[in-house]
């Protein structure tokens, strides 16, 4: 059986990337809104770096369930999983939101 205290490091960790992560992703929209695309670009790297890590906490957790470990459920891991939840919402619509800023300071130059 995994330990209570186990499950709650691996929810904390969740939280810890993917709340980094969110900041990440919304730092990109206020580099590309001020037009700084590269720095926007970093931003999103930097985020996904951390997402990353965030989906490898996850998976520990989603791998001692499958090995039909009992894990004792926690508000924590439900909290971890709405910070995961948001950080991935973010990362899309940050993407979307550099490309719009680009696009628009485009055909600011062309128009």
């Amino acid at each position: 059986m995994v330990k209570k205290e186990d499950i709650q490091a691996m929810a904390f960790m969740i939280i810890s990337y993917a709340g980094s992560a969110f900041d990440h992703f919304y730092k990109s929209i206020e580099c590309a809104r001020k037009g700084k695309f590269d720095n926007a670009e970093d931003e999103m790297a930097l985020g996904r770096e951390d997402l990353k890590k965030a989906h490898e906490s996850q998976t520990d957790m989603l791998s001692a369930e499958t090995k039909n470990e009992d894990i004792p459920f926690s508000m924590i891991i439900t909290h971890a999983q709405d910070h995961l939840t948001m950080a991935i919402l973010t990362e899309r619509m940050a993407q979307e939101f550099v490309c719009l800023y680009k696009e628009r300071g485009e055909d600011r130059k062309n128009g």
